[in-house]
């Protein structure tokens, strides 16, 4: 029985971890134009000149965004009973602020600062030839993740701490059915709709030092939702249970809304008031996201734990470098966009496509080489 469940353990980890390298690279991906338009001038000009490639990439980062940020956090609440459980909770404590903690603050005052330092130097870059002073220092960007996962993290704890709970499974539990994921994707949806459109709070929190909550903040209820849910899930393996007519039908209806949005986006963009069209579309958008995002998810969950040999150990083990990963991509998404560019890559398409596909190998390689660090190990 002990072999059994160690197997099982190892099943689990293995297919998850790639999962989570599959993620990370779509983070990647899906922060490339983004970027680029931000911090220089001439890419911006390029992408303004293709008003389809920007269709398209809005569409790409709309897709991204309903399921790649919400599967991690389902993930990160899945794994966390068990590693509580392992540890004991005070060591558990002591790991995850070193764990999270410290990137968290590296990031912040060293490798958030080298893009707006760096382009000092550059005359295209949109900070060249601005003060000090004026530059958007210290921010915290796509580091809001693991803000956002300590305070998770930090709710839970307390949790178990107050119930003096043990983690155990009980598979007689049935996996919630469509109409629950139905009601949750509807009151999630209708959050998601008025945290992006009634309120102007995030919207104020781009210019901050806490820009990247101002870009992610609206979808909190739905990260707290698949957080608590990943623990909940976690005593009755209800992720290695998930029901494959279900996991394909919610899938299709999802790639269907997908590439009906795509191909109106298209249209539109061809009839040339594409901004009018988002402008009307982006509330029904918003509360799209949970409904479109349990397809995807689904699918991904499913798909992997079943066909994980064709990923293998090599993709597990990438995911295991993803966190590395994540922490240090942007500055390696700038540099490998701008030599490009600056190599004489005009074509946006192109230009997009390859920048994405380098950065996401330097990102996992220079992650996993410092992971062969021991000091650094413990961290990432």
């Amino acid at each position: 029985m002990e072999s059994l469940t160690q197997n099982q353990q190892q099943h689990r980890t293995l297919f998850l971890d790639q999962i989570k390298a599959i993620m990370i690279a779509l983070v990647i991906a899906s922060h490339t134009v983004l970027l680029a338009g931000l911090s220089s001038a001439g890419v911006g000009q390029l992408i303004k000149d293709a008003p389809l490639f920007a269709a398209v990439n809005l569409w790409f980062i709309w897709v991204c965004n309903t399921f790649f940020m919400n599967i991690l956090f389902l993930i990160s609440g899945y794994l966390l009973p068990a590693s509580i459980q392992k540890k004991g909770l005070k060591h558990f404590v002591r790991n995850r602020l070193i764990r999270l903690g410290i990137p968290l603050i590296l990031s912040i005052f060293v490798i958030n600062n080298i893009l707006p330092l760096g382009g000092l130097l550059i005359p295209d870059s949109t900070t060249f030839g601005l003060p000090v002073a004026n530059l958007p220092l210290n921010r915290i960007g796509p580091q809001w993740f693991l803000l956002v996962l300590l305070f998770f993290n930090a709710i839970y704890c307390l949790w178990v701490w107050c119930r003096k709970t043990r983690f155990s499974i009980n598979q007689k539990i049935p996996v919630p059915n469509w109409r629950a994921w139905l009601i949750s994707a509807i009151i999630l949806g209708i959050a998601e709709m008025g945290m992006s459109h009634f309120s102007n709070f995030w919207i104020s929190l781009k210019e901050t030092n806490l820009d990247g909550l101002g870009y992610q903040g609206m979808h909190l209820w739905t990260y707290a939702f698949l957080f608590a849910f990943g623990c909940k899930a976690a005593s009755h393996h209800w992720v290695e249970r998930i029901s494959q007519r279900l996991a394909i039908r919610w899938f299709q209806a999802s790639l269907l809304i997908s590439f009906t949005f795509l191909a109106i986006l298209i249209t539109t963009v061809q009839g040339g008031d594409a901004e009018a069209f988002l402008q009307q579309t982006w509330p029904t958008l918003s509360a799209l996201i949970p409904f479109v995002g349990w397809g995807y998810m689904s699918i991904f969950l499913y798909w992997t734990q079943h066909h994980e040999h064709i990923g293998g150990a090599w993709l597990a083990e990438a995911g295991k470098d993803g966190f590395g990963a994540y922490l240090i991509h942007m500055p390696i998404l700038y540099g490998s966009f701008m030599s490009l560019h600056l190599l004489g890559l005009t074509n946006i398409w192109t230009l997009s496509l390859s920048a994405s596909i380098l950065a996401i190998i330097l990102s996992f390689w220079g992650s996993h080489q410092l992971r062969t660090i021991p000091a650094i190990r413990r961290i990432i």
